[in-house]
């Protein structure tokens, strides 16, 4: 298959790259931005995840279940969705749900989502923006799943920097709030969901590491 480059659509105005490597290096701010629910939890600093590790990791965990459990979707899309589900917290940080300021930073997040991506042609921008605004309302297959990624890779972490640095409860405090919301019900990820309690309580002789 040849690849073949088609008209630049950016800002005429701008020199031909400035409006994508402006928005890249916005975005690389995530690999700066810690993920503030685990340092509550007293996880060690030095390896704490950021916004960033947590998309990328999403990004995978997307795939590898796409593929693995042959699960019919758009894989792309929801790669992308994943890829920029995250983007406001550039400007307003990680945003925990224990922030008593949780909301109106949640609600800044769709200024700020929408300020970052102007950077790019508005057709890119509108793709994106459109892309940011289908997960957060939850109302397709697509972004319901691609909500449950997300969900499920913190209740994954939760376990696994619980073996790892010997701390208690962390898990089960993960794993018990989202089954009380119900989270997964119904969803492709309700029986992956289950097994992860049967998966943290399993006597393993090599301890799983990050």
């Amino acid at each position: 298959m040849s690849i073949i480059l088609k008209k630049y659509k950016g800002d005429v105005n701008l020199p031909k790259y400035d409006n994508i490597l402006k928005f890249y290096e916005d975005y690389c701010k995530l690999e700066q931005i810690k993920r503030t629910g685990w340092l509550m939890r007293k996880v060690p600093a030095e390896r704490l995840e950021s916004v960033g590790d947590h998309t990328l990791q999403t990004v995978m965990l997307a795939s590898v279940l796409a593929r693995e459990l042959n699960i019919e979707i758009d894989l792309l899309k929801l790669m992308e969705m994943l890829m920029i589900h995250d983007i406001g917290e550039i400007k307003t940080g990680d945003v925990a749900s224990v922030d008593v300021d949780a909301a109106i930073k949640k609600q800044n997040e769709y200024l700020h989502a929408y300020e970052i991506l102007s950077s790019l042609s508005a057709d890119t921008r509108d793709y994106y923006y459109s892309l940011w605004e289908e997960m957060n309302k939850k109302e397709t297959d697509l972004a319901k799943f691609a909500y449950c990624i997300d969900k499920i890779d913190a209740v994954i972490k939760a376990g696994l920097y619980e073996r790892q640095y010997n701390l208690s409860d962390l898990f089960s405090e993960f794993y018990e709030y989202q089954k009380n919301r119900q989270t997964f019900n119904g969803s492709l990820l309700d029986e992956l969901f289950e097994y992860l309690e049967k998966y943290q309580s399993m006597d393993n002789n090599s301890p799983k590491t990050i």
